[in-house]
């Protein structure tokens, strides 16, 4: 129970964050799927919530990052799994 809240969770996150990452560097979903060694379709999945990402996709897409910017996610991550804790426990 608790391992599919955390799969789900994860993978809306991870789609968010993947998503506000392609947009802010202006590309478009063909350009970041060649990143993510991903077909275009599959990005266009990853991104909508469709599906989750693979080890490998969190892999790349963590090395696309500055270093500053994987502390940045990792701790927005943390801070939203809290947040929903918190919810899930009042």
């Amino acid at each position: 129970m608790l391992r599919q809240k955390y799969k789900s969770f994860l993978r809306g996150f991870l789609s968010k964050e993947i998503r506000k990452y392609r947009t802010q560097r202006q590309l478009t979903q063909e350009q970041i799927s060649e990143r993510l060694c991903m077909a275009p379709r599959s990005y266009a999945d990853l991104e909508h919530g469709a599906c989750g990402c693979s080890g490998l996709t969190v892999m790349l897409f963590l090395l696309l990052l500055k270093d500053e910017e994987v502390l940045q996610l990792l701790h927005a991550a943390r801070e939203e799994l809290e947040e929903a804790g918190r919810h899930d426990a009042a």
